[in-house]
C-alpha cells in the first residue's frame, strides 16, 4: 500500500494484510488489520468527521474511528441499493462497493483490530499517531469545538502472555517519549458513563470492554438472537474507569462469567492458547462468520481429566456424541479451528479532539496490555491433552472413548495395564 495515497495493488479473495506498528525504535508492538478482501481493504482504520451532528439519536457520537471494512446491502435493511445494484452487492468484488460507516447496522465489521505484539510488554505500549486538521466551522456547532469520536476497535492477545488487564492512553510522541497528555487539555478519552442525552450510560458497561456476545452472554435480539456458546447468561470481559484527568481508561476488574472457569483461569487468552472448536460452515461463504458448534476442553462435570470434544452452555457442556462426530467427517462444511474471538477484546469509547498546537497537529492513542502474574500452560495444551487436527471416523463406545481423544486412548491401554490413574488424574479445582 502506498501510505501517502492509501493506494494498493489488487487483491483476491480470502487475501489479507497487516499495517506494522513500531514504538519508534525497531521493537514492533502491534500489527493494524481489518478484515479480509473483500470484506476490508488496507489501511485497516479510518476516521469519520460529521460536522453536523454530534450523536446519534441513541446517545453515541456521529463521528467515529473504526475499520475499512465494507458490508452487504442485505446486511442494513435500513439501506436501499443504488440503481442496478442488488442486495448481495456491497463487498469490494462486487460492482457496488457499500463501505461500513459509524451509523451503519449491527454485525456489518465496524471495529479496527489491533493485535498486541509481545514487545508491547516491554515498550510502554502500542502507538498510534492521528493527524488532525482545523477546527470544525459548521454553522450548527461552535467554531473550532471539540469533536467528539466514537472509537470501535479490538485489542487481540498476541502478547505470548495471559493478561490481567489494558490501559487506553491520550497523549502525544511515540514510544519511550510519550506523554501522556494531562489534564485541562483539548484531547480527553471518555467511556461514556453518566454522559448519555437524558440519563445513563452511552454504553452499558458490559459493552465496553467485552468478548463476543456470541461466545458469552444472553441472547439480545435482534443483535444477538441467540446466547452465547461458552456462558448463555453473563457477558465476558473487563470493567473499566476513565482517570480524573482524562487521558486514561484502565481496566478495574473482571465481569464474572464461564471465562475463567473454562479456560484455566485466565483473565484473557494469548493467541497460542486459544482453545480449539468444530466449525459449521452455513453458507458456505468464506466472508460470513462461521457457528461453534463443539469445542475441546475438560468436562466440566466430571472429577477427572477427560479432554474431549464438549457442547456448550446451553447444553450443560455435555460430550458430543459419537454419531454426531462422525457425522461430520467428509462434511467440508465442518473443520477445526481456533477459537479466535477468545482472545479479541472489543473495546467502545470516545475520544474528544479539539484545537491542538499547530506545531504537532498530532495526538497518540495508546494501548497497553497488562499481563498477568499468573502465567501457566492451559490444560487442553498439555502433551497428552491436545486436541486432534483433523475429523476423522471414530469407533463405538461413546464420545469420551474414540480416536477424536487422545487421552482416552491413552487411558484405555493403561488401563489394560491397571495404569489407568497415570492419565485419570484427580482435577485440583474439584
Amino acid at each position: 500500500m502506498t501510505t501517502t495515497t492509501g493506494t494498493y495493488s489488487a487483491m483476491v479473495d480470502g487475501e489479507t494484510f497487516y499495517s506494522a506498528i513500531y514504538d519508534g525504535a525497531s521493537n514492533l508492538t502491534g500489527k493494524l488489520a481489518s478484515k479480509v478482501w473483500p470484506v476490508g481493504e488496507p489501511a485497516g482504520v479510518k476516521v469519520l468527521t460529521d460536522t453536523d451532528t454530534v450523536y446519534e439519536s441513541n446517545g453515541k457520537p456521529a463521528s467515529c474511528i473504526m475499520s475499512t471494512a465494507y458490508h452487504r446491502y442485505s446486511d442494513d435493511s435500513n439501506l436501499t441499493p443504488p440503481s442496478g445494484a442488488v442486495t448481495s452487492d456491497g463487498f469490494l468484488d462486487s460492482s457496488y462497493p457499500n463501505p461500513t460507516m459509524c451509523d451503519s447496522a449491527f454485525q456489518t465489521h465496524k471495529r479496527f483490530k489491533v493485535s498486541a505484539q509481545p514487545a508491547s510488554l516491554t515498550s510502554g505500549g502500542i502507538d498510534m499517531v492521528f493527524n488532525v486538521s482545523d477546527g470544525n466551522t459548521s454553522a450548527t456547532l461552535a467554531p473550532n469545538s471539540a469533536t467528539r469520536y466514537m472509537v470501535l476497535q479490538k485489542l487481540n492477545n498476541y502478547t505470548g502472555k495471559h493478561l490481567s488487564g489494558f490501559k487506553i492512553q491520550v497523549g502525544t510522541g511515540v514510544g519511550a517519549a510519550f506523554t501522556a497528555i494531562g489534564a485541562a487539555t483539548t484531547v480527553e478519552l471518555s467511556d461514556g458513563a453518566g454522559e448519555k442525552t437524558g440519563g445513563g450510560d452511552i454504553w452499558g458497561p458490559e459493552d465496553r470492554a467485552a468478548f463476543s456476545a456470541g461466545l458469552f452472554g444472553p441472547a439480545d435480539p435482534p443483535k444477538h438472537p441467540n446466547p452465547g456458546f461458552f456462558d448463555n447468561t453473563n457477558r465476558a470481559g473487563f470493567t473499566d474507569a476513565e482517570n480524573t484527568n482524562k487521558d486514561e481508561i484502565a481496566s478495574t476488574g473482571t465481569m464474572t462469567s464461564n471465562y475463567t472457569t473454562l479456560f484455566g483461569g485466565s483473565k484473557w487468552l494469548p493467541a497460542k492458547y486459544q482453545p480449539k472448536g468444530i466449525f459449521y460452515d452455513d453458507d458456505n461463504n468464506p466472508d460470513t462468520d462461521d457457528q461453534l458448534v463443539a469445542w475441546w476442553g475438560d468436562n466440566p462435570n466430571t472429577t477427572v481429566e477427560d479432554y474431549q470434544w464438549l457442547k456448550g452452555d446451553a447444553d450443560n457442556f455435555t460430550p458430543v456424541p459419537v454419531d454426531t462426530l462422525n457425522s461430520y467427517v467428509g462434511n467440508s462444511q465442518y473443520y477445526i479451528g481456533g477459537i479466535e474471538d477468545t482472545v479479541n477484546l472489543g473495546l467502545t469509547y470516545a475520544v474528544d479532539v479539539g484545537d491542538i498546537a499547530p506545531a504537532s497537529d498530532t495526538f497518540t492513542l495508546r494501548m497497553i496490555p497488562i499481563a498477568d502474574s499468573n502465567q501457566y500452560v492451559p490444560g487442553y495444551m498439555e502433551e497428552g491433552n491436545q486436541p486432534p487436527t483433523e475429523l476423522v471416523l471414530t469407533g463405538e463406545g461413546g464420545s469420551s472413548f474414540s480416536a477424536y481423544n487422545n487421552t482416552s486412548l491413552i487411558a484405555m491401554i493403561l488401563g489394560f495395564l491397571g495404569l489407568g490413574a497415570w492419565v485419570a488424574r484427580r482435577k485440583l479445582s474439584k
